[in-house]
């Protein structure tokens, strides 16, 4: 059983997936002297591998899904994100119910961004720099580039070094940092049950299956006048 650690640091899978998306052809400017060349390097990598996913048309939906599903398991720490999303309620469930949960909290992610980001075609991410934040943290600032004279959207992402490379913990979109919003979706679900863990397990499970029909939930970057959407 994988072990739900709380994590005070902003993190994100949502996130992941809605920035992700958008480096199809990412250049990076000159470096700064607390830079990180390859932070940004990872996040063009990893941007590079999940637009072919996506875009590879020739493959079935749950084809892409599984290719998505163990990218975002390489890259970023979804029990973190997982636990993260909790909040206050993070040592509410049982143990039987924090294991569904990672499911299908894995699965949420999974089919939501595979169906929001199926639709993406010719924008272009170019990385504007990053920072280190101590020993262990870097943010890498990038800016989506729309084909149809789009006002660009900024979009930061939040990665932690670990094991000699990175874990993406968090995306901020439009301003909005895309984990914490996930974090108020799901304490509030909670919240609005008296406690009852299982109403966010049943709400998981509503919001899969919404997203198999194409129903997709909003997102305050989504929402918002300037939404990547």
């Amino acid at each position: 059983m994988t072990t739900l650690n709380f994590v005070r640091t902003a993190a994100a899978p949502v996130a992941f997936c809605a920035a992700v998306l958008f480096s199809i052809f990412a250049t990076a400017p000159a470096q700064a002297a607390n830079a990180d060349p390859a932070a940004e390097k990872w996040v063009d990598d990893i941007s590079q591998r999940a637009i072919k996913i996506i875009s590879d048309k020739s493959a079935g939906r749950q084809a892409r899904e599984a290719q998505f599903s163990t990218l975002l398991n390489e890259s970023a720490d979804m029990p973190r994100i997982a636990a993260f999303c909790l909040g206050q309620f993070l040592r509410t469930p049982t143990a039987d119910q924090k294991d569904e949960y990672l499911k299908l909290f894995n699965n949420f992610v999974v089919k939501v961004y595979v169906t929001r980001l199926s639709d993406y075609h010719d924008e272009k991410l170019t990385i504007t720099g990053s920072q280190l934040k101590g020993d262990t943290q870097v943010l890498v600032q990038s800016q989506i580039n729309f084909t149809n004279g789009r006002e660009p959207v900024k979009v930061t992402w939040w990665l932690l070094k670990k094991d000699s490379g990175y874990k993406l913990f968090d995306v901020n979109v439009v301003g909005v940092w895309l984990a914490q919003e996930q974090r108020s979706a799901f304490t509030s679900v909670i919240n609005n049950h008296n406690g009852d863990f299982t109403a966010l397990l049943e709400h998981l499970k509503g919001q899969i299956a919404d997203a198999e029909q194409g129903k997709l939930p909003p997102t305050a970057a989504t929402t918002s006048g300037s939404s990547v959407q």
